[in-house]
């Protein structure tokens, strides 16, 4: 017998036992972040791992003394928890959350750390119930894509504007700045063009190089940590990892922005494309400059992300099949674009309907 082997600890059934109580006496604020180390870290993406970091702030904030074993086959303790983050959260991120402790907490019956736990009938109380009835109405109205018309509008626009741009110097935005201290006003146009011509993820498309683009296609390979700093990062899940399509418009436009940058020194091999060096990039940014040129074009402001679903539903509105648009924005089935474009899809039959209707009535 091995050295090693001998001076292994002799578990027996009283020490996990010992060690069983130990951890079910934990507060769940600990376990929570144990959990994520032991069974998320290095087996998710990392963008996922922080929004698990940030659940596990939440949990630190919202109930700091609780402890695993406070959940124990209890629902009011499971429910009290999930309200508590409700009260400040849209009903969408509270069920994320509710999912997210369920899921730790079903770890820990199978761990044998607690007996049970207690999950039906568990309500999902969120800020919405504490909202007016005007309130209420503002969040159902908002903008979630553009009409057909506002699309073609805002593509006209940054098409054209681009195009223009990309025959002048760099453009910074009013300030004591130079082109290595803030990204140009070419950058963020693109970075638009790209948004509306593909529906790619923002950081999708700030990790594009140019071995990335060709005639035809993008290859979508990875991603560009632009919250943390920390480099090329990978895609969202394994179905990102795709070839999308695209239009010779957007094709010539990433050429002349690429001798643009060439030709101004604001390239560099090591470092994506749309990406200036000694620069940083921020979403928010991308935002505040697509708001001015929405207010500009009297088109109601929408986020760059909802640049991604006025793609697919311009896309279905022109009869795309689902499964080609699934496979080009990077989903591996048709369930989410069901799920947020479900509406169209049933005007879309309407109107096939009515066209059948013509043809063989």
């Amino acid at each position: 017998m091995s050295e090693a082997l001998v001076e292994q600890p002799n578990f027996n059934a009283e020490t996990i036992k010992d060690a069983r109580k130990s951890v079910s006496r934990m507060k769940f604020c600990n376990y929570f972040e144990w959990f994520i180390k032991n069974y998320k870290e290095g087996h998710i993406r990392p963008v996922t791992l922080q929004k698990w970091g940030s659940m596990a702030n939440n949990i630190r904030k919202l109930a700091p003394d609780l402890r695993l074993k406070d959940l124990e086959n209890n629902r009011l303790a499971l429910q009290w928890l999930i309200d508590q983050f409700g009260k400040t959260h849209r009903r969408l991120s509270t069920m994320n959350f509710k999912t997210m402790i369920v899921h730790s907490l079903r770890y820990a019956v199978e761990d044998g750390y607690i007996e049970g736990i207690k999950t039906k009938n568990i309500n999902i109380n969120s800020i919405e119930q504490t909202w007016n009835h005007d309130e209420l109405q503002k969040a159902v109205n908002q903008k979630k894509f553009l009409e057909m018309g506002e699309f073609n509008k805002l593509k006209g626009f940054v098409d054209f504007k681009l195009e223009e741009m990309l025959e002048q110097e760099p453009i910074i935005a009013p300030g004591n700045y130079t082109h290595k201290q803030q990204t140009t006003e070419q950058t963020y146009y693109m970075i638009m063009a790209v948004g509306i011509h593909t529906g790619m993820r923002f950081a999708e498309v700030i990790g594009l190089t140019r071995d990335d683009i060709t005639p035809n296609r993008i290859d979508v390979n990875k991603t560009w940590d632009y919250k943390t700093s920390t480099g090329f990062a990978l895609t969202k899940n394994d179905s990102s990892i795709r070839k999308v399509d695209i239009d010779s418009t957007v094709y010539n436009l990433l050429i002349k922005y690429s001798k643009f940058c060439d030709e101004n020194n604001l390239s560099r091999d090591d470092l994506p494309l749309m990406i200036d060096p000694d620069t940083k990039l921020y979403n928010a940014t991308v935002n505040e400059k697509l708001f001015k040129i929405l207010d500009k074009l009297n088109i109601p402001r929408v986020s760059y992300h909802k640049l991604r679903h006025t793609y697919v539903s311009v896309m279905l509105s022109n009869g795309i099949q689902m499964n080609y648009i699934a496979k080009q924005v990077g989903h591996n089935n048709t369930n989410m674009i069901n799920k947020v474009y479900g509406h169209l899809q049933k005007e879309i039959e309407e109107r096939e309907a009515s066209r059948t209707n013509a043809i063989f009535g």
